[in-house]
């Protein structure tokens, strides 16, 4: 009771390229998909750091601040991969909050006077 394939089928088998010349497609990863992919991310990054965003970004952008690190393992790691300089980064968020911090003193002394 064995069927055999038609020679149609056979000679299709036989055009066929070998496998070893065919690219395996990529597999999947397993467990949930990425959310934001590691280029988004140091797009988003970038975007950030031109208007001068990425201070606070941990509480303005909570998402992006824990995708970040969960793709790159580190905050400082993920804004090298964007090509940002974490010193300067932070060394520019201090200063504005110094001189936020002045500018609220000298308020409320004014205020006061």
């Amino acid at each position: 009771m064995t069927q055999e394939l038609p020679m149609a089928a056979l000679s299709l088998a036989h055009e066929r390229e070998p496998e070893s010349t065919l690219t395996p497609l990529p597999r999947r990863k397993r467990g949930r998909p990425l959310e934001m992919q590691p280029h988004e991310v140091l797009t988003r990054i970038r975007e950030l750091a031109v208007r001068n965003a990425l201070f606070r970004v941990h509480l303005d952008a909570p998402a992006l601040y824990a995708r970040a690190r969960r793709l790159f393992g580190t905050w400082a790691a993920a804004l090298l991969s964007a090509g940002v300089d974490h010193a300067s980064a932070v060394e520019s968020a201090r200063r504005r909050a110094v001189e936020h911090r002045r500018h609220q003193r000298t308020k409320i002394v004014r205020a006061d006077s």
